[in-house]
């Protein structure tokens, strides 16, 4: 949610893109607050079984992102690195108050199988023990169960929090059946955010994807932003890595991109 007065708000999403796609205007207002504090943390690698070069690009496409809501209205300072939490080593950035996490776990695809790059690793079967382990695509770290991986998510969020009285969670809703056509890695980051044990001293904001359903109305200065978040995505991804996200479905993107976000808030 947009901030009044000094608050951290947590983008918590699957992919590198879903946060500009289905969270805006909210985390562009977020993010040009500099009372506030933004940490998004993106928990899949989105590498479609493609190999670094594209993950690594996708990446950058959500620095770029960052960089272009905030750069416009100051100065900018970049860092980054890596932090262990929970034992486990996770690579992040930061650029003046905005922090990204990249846990770099394997895309589960459209079905929730992974691929088998990936040993078919995905957060939908490690949730369900199909598989009882799940690697980083960087090999950084290893998951030794989903609840392994919710505990580090909630160790992240406990730390970038601390001493704030005022934290807001802003992450997709996962029930697949009101979802029917939902990520599954989208469900299953939701389901790892409902799993945390801060969650119930924060304020919510559980937002639509892929079923989006919100009236295509946006006003001219919040549309301007989010093409240009999404337009700075995509000219990083395809010069990186030569992928174009636009050419899966440009009708299906304008569509997003010409949608407010649709959420619900849980106080």
């Amino acid at each position: 949610m947009a901030i009044q007065d000094e608050e951290i708000s947590f983008y918590i999403v699957a992919h590198a893109d879903d946060w500009q796609l289905f969270m805006n205007p909210n985390v562009f207002l977020d993010l040009t607050n500099p009372k506030n504090k933004v940490v998004i943390i993106i928990t899949t690698a989105g590498d479609a079984g493609m190999g670094p070069q594209y993950w690594a690009a996708r990446e950058e496409g959500c620095k770029s992102s960052v960089r272009f809501c905030i750069a416009a209205h100051s100065y900018i300072n970049e860092s980054g690195g890596l932090r262990e939490m929970n034992q486990h080593r996770i690579n992040y950035w930061r650029l003046n108050n905005a922090t990204c996490y990249f846990f770099r776990l394997p895309d589960g695809d459209l079905d929730g199988n992974g691929f088998s790059v990936n040993a078919y690793q995905s957060l939908s079967r490690l949730k369900l023990r199909d598989t009882l382990t799940i690697n980083a695509v960087d090999h950084s770290t290893v998951y030794n169960s989903w609840e392994d991986f919710c505990s580090t998510l909630n160790e992240v969020v406990n730390y970038e929090s601390k001493g704030s009285g005022n934290t807001w969670i802003n992450y997709l809703i996962p029930e697949t059946n009101s979802n029917l056509f939902e990520h599954p890695d989208h469900c299953a980051t939701g389901l790892a955010v409902q799993a945390m044990d801060i969650l119930p001293v924060c304020h919510r904001a559980v937002f639509s994807g892929y079923a989006c359903k919100s009236p295509a109305r946006i006003s001219s200065t919040n549309l301007f932003w989010k093409i240009g978040m999404l337009a700075a995505y995509e000219k990083a991804v395809f010069d990186m890595s030569g992928y174009s996200t636009l050419k899966e479905d440009i009708a299906q993107y304008e569509q997003w991109c010409f949608r407010n976000a649709d959420f619900i808030t849980i106080n």
